[in-house]
């Protein structure tokens, strides 16, 4: 069950790395102190807690390229454990501690009629704690690792193009096969039966059991729904054994029971939620490389109040330069809330 707890925030920041981070600071020294930062991990800079070793040297720079602080949130080069530090310091003094909300993972983002986003997180494996809170405006900062894993077989390379991690190639009219009994499949398959424009696709899920278990329970509910009711086909309780190029339609899926079928396109999603997800989810338009669109002053999308930062909209991963991305960001929101 969702608990709406009535509440509207002026900033809802998904992501407590570097971008996410200073974003709450600069939302507090603008004025803007109604906000509030959810991540999955235990605690803030989580990408630094796991990937950098002990005493690991922390650079703003990226790769040789020199960037300068631009926003008032900056730190100076140091080790690991120097840097969380730092920035423990910084979210002390800017008051914003109890503003994080670690933990929790983002099950869905939605813009409503009343212009306002629904954002809807929880615990993950914890169903009853869900929890749905409204936001006038969404930063999100998150980081590209994690990537979906990729099945055991191999890809034939004629094939390859049809043979996704997300939905940004299907086209209207397509038989598409989502393979995954996750959070992630299920969001792909449901919501390719509910995308506009996409109206005349077939939608098969594919899940190695026969039923749904991983998934929480507004995506259970959605994909048993559409699987009852026949507007999803129900290719769940057997594995894929490989795929290879069709006859009628451009993939052949040979499953664990013998059986084959043929798609039009097969969507994986096999590894966590990525920053693409949430995108597509939320109706952010993306270019090349699946890279947002988005200002490049503003860092605001196609998609009125959303804004991008960090790792997601580009591959230079310098920390100084999510420092300022969140600096434009928070600039452009507390312009309009004025």
């Amino acid at each position: 069950m969702i608990h709406e707890n009535g509440r509207i925030v002026d900033i809802a920041i998904i992501g407590a790395g570097p971008g996410g981070m200073a974003s709450a600071i600069e939302a507090k020294l603008a004025g803007t102190e109604n906000i509030i930062v959810i991540d999955k991990a235990p605690h803030h800079n989580d990408m630094i807690h796991k990937f950098y070793k002990k005493g690991k040297r922390v650079d703003k720079d990226w790769m040789g390229i020199k960037f300068e602080f631009t926003g008032n949130v900056s730190f100076e080069e140091c080790s690991k454990e120097e840097y969380i530090d730092q920035m423990d310091e910084k979210l002390k003094a800017a008051g914003v501690l109890d503003k994080f909300e670690y933990n929790h993972e983002i099950m869905r983002v939605e813009k409503g009629e009343d212009g306002l986003f629904s954002i809807v997180y929880g615990m993950e494996g914890v169903s009853e704690r869900l929890e749905s809170i409204k936001a006038k405006n969404v930063i999100l900062s998150v980081g590209r690792m994690g990537k979906p894993n990729r099945p055991r077989y191999k890809f034939p390379k004629e094939i390859k193009q049809v043979l996704n991690f997300n939905l940004s190639k299907v086209q209207n009219g397509e038989h598409v096969m989502v393979v995954g009994g996750g959070d992630t499949a299920g969001e792909y398959a449901y919501g390719l039966v509910e995308m506009e424009g996409m109206e005349d696709c077939v939608v098969t899920l594919n899940y190695r059991k026969a039923e749904i278990t991983r998934m929480n329970p507004i995506n259970t509910e959605m994909c048993m729904k559409y699987l009852d009711n026949g507007k999803m086909i129900n290719k769940m309780g057997v594995d894929v054994e490989s795929v290879e190029a069709g006859e009628e339609r451009a993939v052949k899926v040979n499953f664990t029971d013998g059986t084959s079928c043929e798609y039009d396109r097969v969507v994986y999603a096999l590894g966590g939620t990525t920053p693409k997800d949430i995108l597509v989810n939320s109706g952010v338009k993306t270019g090349e490389w699946d890279v947002p669109v988005y200002d490049e002053k503003t860092f605001e999308t196609n998609v009125e109040g959303l804004y991008t930062i960090g790792d997601v909209v580009t591959d230079q991963g310098s920390i100084a330069l999510a420092f300022n991305h969140a600096s434009d960001a928070i600039k452009s929101i507390a312009s309009k809330l004025k």
